[in-house]
């Protein structure tokens, strides 16, 4: 009696699947390598159907239409046992060994044999008896062998999800919270202003902070990472922080845009209008873009030209107090873009 291998009685098993699949579906083939795009979405939903689990199509692909050498995992030839109607691959393999063990042809070909062997005497019966015996002791071979492996697999499973989790946890518990606060590097003050912090870390999405009082607290399990700084009125800077030397709170100083800073003085500057009026159509480039953004939800965003602007904000009036840079770039010592806005008085 040959043996049946590993990849042969995937094989069986792959018929099986294909068999289950259309009691209650159709396909573009009845052989399941050749099938593709539907005929795959629809057997991966009579999969979850059947089992509440499901197979990936990149799985689908390496198994179901291409070569391969070994047998998948475990757990995936239990879940496509259960789908063909198993408890799992165990009951699978002792199903088609039963079919190996009892062939149909051989045992009606034998039993003629046997008995004109008993009828000469009884002295000859004896070994013929002792056959099938044998026979059944060595067909439960490969049973034996298999279920270590199985077990084997079981314990490896179990022991990578224990890791993994030990792992995550003590991940967690090791964070440190850590608290930097900005400095404005020219006045050597706590920045008041509103300030973007974007933190990278490996294998997880940036960390996003905002903060109006110059200060930040977060936590990490990392000894270095990377610090994104966006302020409307301070130059853009990164900056590698080792917090592997962390003592306690630290300050990072940030370096002044000046022309921003000078763009607001001189929007909300209370100096005569004549000043205000030459100093800022000598900061503004003739062509700037220039946007001011509303709260009502009627105007969205006005787009003046740099006469306008300089109208708007070297009138003396009290609503120039709630002006608000959002956002301004320069270009050849000229700025050439500018958004703003002058918050309402609702209160």
């Amino acid at each position: 009696m040959e043996k049946i291998s590993e990849i042969e009685l995937f094989e069986l098993l792959k018929k099986e699947v294909s068999k289950r699949f259309f009691e209650s579906n159709s396909a573009s083939s009845q052989d399941i390598s050749d099938w593709k795009g539907q005929d795959i979405v629809n057997f991966q939903e009579d999969v979850f159907e059947k089992t509440k689990s499901t197979v990936s199509e990149k799985w689908f692909y390496t198994y179901f239409k291409s070569e391969f050498k070994k047998l998948p995992r475990i757990d995936m030839l239990n879940l496509l046992a259960q789908y063909a109607g198993y408890s799992g691959w165990s009951e699978f393999l002792r199903n088609q060994q039963k079919h190996v063990e009892n062939p149909i042809p051989e045992t009606n070909s034998e039993i003629p044999e046997v008995d004109e062997v008993i009828s000469l005497s009884k002295s000859d019966s004896k070994p013929n008896e002792l056959e099938p015996i044998k026979t059944k002791q060595l067909a439960y071979q490969p049973e034996v062998k298999k279920r270590p492996r199985t077990l084997i697999y079981l314990i490896l499973l179990i022991l990578g999800l224990a890791i993994a989790a030990t792992l995550v946890y003590f991940g967690f518990i090791y964070q440190k919270t850590y608290e930097f606060c900005f400095v404005d590097a020219d006045r050597n003050s706590t920045i008041t202003e509103p300030i973007e912090i974007t933190i990278a870390r490996k294998g997880f999405t940036p960390l996003e902070l905002f903060t109006e009082k110059g200060c930040v607290e977060f936590t990490s399990s990392e000894d270095t990472l990377l610090m994104a700084i966006n302020s409307t009125y301070y130059k853009q800077d990164t900056f590698k922080i080792n917090l592997h030397q962390y003592q306690g709170m630290e300050t990072i100083r940030l370096e002044p845009d000046d022309y921003k800073v000078m763009l607001r003085h001189y929007s909300k500057s209370s100096q005569s209008v004549k000043e205000r009026i030459k100093m800022l159509d000598e900061m503004i480039a003739n062509d700037a873009l220039i946007y001011q953004v509303y709260d009502n939800e009627y105007f969205g965003v006005e787009v003046l030209n740099k006469k306008q602007y300089i109208n708007l904000v070297s009138l003396p009036t009290s609503s120039l107090k709630n002006f608000t840079l959002i956002e301004a770039d320069r270009k050849n010592g000229k700025i050439v873009k500018i958004k703003f806005k002058i918050h309402s008085d609702e209160n």
